[in-house]
């Protein structure tokens, strides 16, 4: 495959990536969020209970920068700090009843905008997703 399809097709992923993330960004202000903070509660409330460590795979972030911004989550109210029974040293983290409701109406509304964005795509967007997948795990094993 060519250099001129591989830049065609990074550049798209990268500005589907983009507008996702500012349309999630207009809707963050009302809860006083920033990306990062949403995607840090996204990983919380689909890993639950989740360690400081497990975000930071999870998301490639300095420990410094997710210590800094659990620390405004827990001071929010939107998750919860627990001791891990099996090793103390670790601290789990759970979202909160407020969080996932914020969470929740956050995750539907990216949902809304994806359904806007593929109307009248439905015949292939299995195939799209099933594309993205194949190229997603490919990154992930050359990574």
């Amino acid at each position: 495959m060519g250099n001129e399809i591989n830049n065609k097709i990074e550049a798209k992923i990268r500005n589907i990536a983009k507008y996702l993330n500012e349309y999630t960004k207009d809707h963050l202000k009302c809860y006083n969020l920033t990306l990062g903070r949403f995607h840090v509660l996204r990983v919380i409330l689909e890993s639950e209970p989740v360690s400081m460590g497990d975000i930071h795979e999870e998301l490639h972030m300095a420990n410094s920068t997710v210590t800094v911004i659990v620390d405004y989550l827990y001071e929010a109210g939107l998750v919860k700090r627990r001791r891990d029974a099996d090793d103390r040293r670790v601290v789990l983290l759970e979202i909160t009843d407020d969080g996932n409701k914020i969470m929740k109406d956050l995750l539907k509304q990216r949902q809304d905008f994806m359904k806007q964005a593929l109307a009248g795509m439905e015949d292939s967007a299995v195939e799209l997703a099933s594309l993205l997948e194949n190229l997603l795990n490919k990154i992930e094993e050359i990574y």
